[in-house]
């Protein structure tokens, strides 16, 4: 039933993970209520999946994140809904500065409807009220996507889905290169980027290619399994392409920083003595023995802690006084610290311009094609594809349950 008003209740799908065995999916079915004043619902109109899930999944329960509390199942203490990045549309409001049709992309999951409490913003809105005020307030931002064809999320092509997928990547991928300028690369001339075939580190080496003639960059070396090695190398935007089982050359006139996206804890103790920085960005690697988080030093404890919860005066003492060899990568807090020196509308032109970047040279290269799930069962193999690590390097997936 199309209930514009919001004053009827409307029934949700929903792919649920079990808390305790991630890779396990099950289809539940409920009702979302009629919506409160100062409410909005949107259709889910699709969502991305990479291995960016697999991540919200391990840290569903974590500590400042809690990735499980966006979109609780009432009543289900087992089971969970993992966030996913995507698009959707306003089809009910009981929003003023809301209207039928707009559309928002930020942190969804995989379903087809949501509603929740809504603050207008020039670029879109802030969600907020329950388990949502816990969450860090980067992923309750949702930015407005604009009908034009400038836009990479445009129309309903290969371009504008491989758009939605890549996304997290070129955002994370922007903030990455805008970290390494502001911190003059950490004094490091060479970038090493583990997870090379992903999105993030593709996006990241593209971007940093402008550094390659005005900056001190001299090298971007990849990281990349045995079997995506010809891949990696044929893309082209790597000087060097090592498999995990080899060592980064001495450094030499190479000081290298890495960008650990593959999060496996063995890569960076093997390489550690050529590193003058590392940063742990996420963990594509869900075989890794252990977690390069797990290799973090005291400083780095505390200097996680306070980018995540602390007041950015605290944020920056702590940064100024701390200096580990090997720290996380917290976008949120970067993000708001280049919204702050840039402003907000500045910092989302650069970053899609990086999305627009990535997305034209995969598609004129033919690096990537984009598989759609419209069905339940679909995306749940495609979840499953993803937590096992078959999902190759040249595959894109969006998940559209929009139609229950």
């Amino acid at each position: 039933m199309n209930d514009q008003s919001g004053e009827l209740s409307v029934p949700r799908t929903m792919i649920a993970t079990k808390r305790k065995k991630m890779k396990v999916t099950s289809v539940f079915h409920d009702e979302l209520p009629p919506l409160k004043q100062g409410e909005i619902r949107m259709s889910i109109d699709k969502v991305g999946l990479s291995t960016n899930n697999v991540f919200y999944a391990q840290m569903g329960e974590a500590p400042f994140l809690k990735f499980y509390s966006v979109y609780p199942i009432p009543g289900q203490q087992e089971w969970a809904n993992v966030p996913a990045w995507g698009i959707g549309t306003v089809t009910a409001s009981r929003h003023s500065e809301f209207q039928i049709g707009d559309r928002f992309r930020g942190f969804l999951h995989m379903g087809n409807v949501v509603q929740m409490q809504a603050k207008r913003k020039a670029e879109g809105f802030v969600a907020k009220g329950g388990h949502r005020d816990k969450l860090n307030k980067a992923y309750n931002a949702f930015t407005a996507v604009p009908r034009s064809v400038d836009s990479p999320f445009f129309g309903d092509d290969a371009k504008a889905d491989l758009a939605m997928v890549a996304a997290p990547g070129a955002l994370s991928a922007h903030i990455i290169y805008e970290l390494l300028k502001m911190k003059n690369f950490f004094q490091g001339n060479s970038v090493v980027l583990t997870s090379a075939s992903s999105k993030i580190s593709l996006a990241t080496a593209l971007v940093l290619a402008r550094e390659r003639d005005v900056g001190r960059l001299q090298q971007v070396i990849a990281y990349t399994s045995a079997k995506n090695r010809s891949w990696v190398e044929q893309t082209g935007v790597y000087d060097e392409v090592l498999t995990y089982d080899q060592t980064l050359s001495p450094a030499g006139k190479l000081d290298h920083v890495m960008i650990d996206v593959a999060g496996d804890g063995s890569l960076y103790k093997q390489n550690k003595q050529h590193l003058v920085k590392a940063l742990a960005v996420g963990g594509t690697h869900s075989k890794a023995k252990s977690s390069t988080f797990t290799a973090f030093g005291p400083s780095a404890i505390v200097k996680m802690a306070a980018n995540m919860a602390a007041p950015r005066v605290i944020r920056n003492w702590v940064d100024n006084q701390l200096n580990p060899k090997l720290e996380m990568f917290f976008a949120p807090t970067v993000m708001a610290e280049l919204a702050r020196k840039m402003g907000r509308s500045a910092l989302d032109k650069r970053c899609e311009e990086t999305l627009a970047v990535f997305v034209d040279a995969a598609v004129s290269n033919d690096w990537i094609q984009v598989t759609r799930c419209e069905d339940a069962e679909s995306a749940q193999a495609a979840y499953q594809r993803i937590f096992r690590g078959e999902v190759p390097p040249s595959e894109a997936i969006i998940v559209s349950l929009k139609n229950g």
